[in-house]
């Protein structure tokens, strides 16, 4: 027994050859026990749970050893193969049954969901009493909460009406285009200072804006000159440069040498000397 102390073996010089093979004999029975729970115990225990020291120094004894054989690991998505016929029955009758439906208690069904299929030709789907005309007329104009108002009252024609919105629209632009411009003129106008305050347009409108018009005529008019200036500017320094060129050819003819243009500059249609620009593919300057 396991429990029980086992005696020590003797062994002595004198004993004969046959005792010799008997014990190496049980020797070797034991070591092939031992190896064959060792690799049990290997098979057993995950690869990924074992011990595993650097590729090097690993020992490569696990490659002689036999392989497990397909049909001794069996995972739980696998179905076994000694199912009984009994078991089989019961799982087929089980699935083809399916899941179990619980039936609605009449007790606790609302009336909108009757035990009937719903008749969906009714023209009256209100519960109750008839609706008369006066109450048909009444919740017509009557405002709801977070509804849009109904017809019949001042909001629903406000909301409905596309000329108020328009004149509205066409309202906000015209007075920011006023706006604008006034701000503009107020802001380069040199006759600021002979304009009507708010007071005056306020006590005297006629007055206050014919004279708003006639300082902006005298601005008009003064604006008007400063552009002549400029143009008449532009064309003395036009003719300046034309009497400056012909004075070098003069020149150049006097001492029998030809005259001879810069080709990075040319002169337009309007006299302006100006500086060539390459162009890309001829359209870009």
């Amino acid at each position: 027994m396991e429990g029980e102390l086992q005696p020590k073996r003797v062994y002595t010089r004198d004993m004969s050859e046959k005792g010799l093979v008997a014990m190496r004999r049980e020797v070797r029975r034991g070591d092939d026990a031992q190896t064959i729970n060792s690799m049990a115990t290997l098979q057993s225990i995950p690869r990924f749970l074992l011990p595993r020291g650097p590729l090097l120094l690993r020992p490569q004894a696990r490659a002689f050893l036999p392989l497990p054989s397909p049909t001794s690991v069996r995972h739980a998505s696998i179905t076994p193969k000694g199912l009984s016929e009994e078991f089989r029955r019961r799982r087929e009758a089980q699935q083809q049954r399916g899941a179990p439906v619980i039936p609605q208690p009449d007790k606790y069904r609302p009336p909108s969901h009757s035990k009937r299929a719903p008749n969906r030709n009714l023209e009256n789907r209100i519960y109750g009493a008839p609706v008369s005309e006066e109450d048909k007329k009444r919740m017509a104009s009557k405002k709801y909460p977070n509804m849009m108002s109904p017809e019949g009252t001042f909001s629903h024609w406000f909301l409905h009406n596309r000329a108020i919105h328009l004149w509205i629209t066409m309202g906000i632009l015209v007075s920011l285009a006023v706006a604008a411009w006034y701000m503009d003129f107020i802001s380069k106008t040199v006759f600021g200072h002979l304009l009507p305050t708010r007071k005056d347009f306020v006590r005297h409108p006629f007055e206050s804006t014919s004279r708003f018009i006639e300082v902006y005529k005298m601005h008009m008019e003064q604006t008007s000159q400063q552009y002549q200036q400029q143009r008449l500017k532009k064309a003395e320094e036009v003719e300046k440069r034309k009497q400056f060129r012909l004075e070098r050819k003069r020149e150049a003819e006097e001492r029998g040498e030809e005259y001879i243009e810069d080709p990075r500059y040319y002169v337009g249609e309007d006299g302006i000397r100006r500086r060539r620009v390459k162009k890309w593919f001829g359209i870009w300057e």
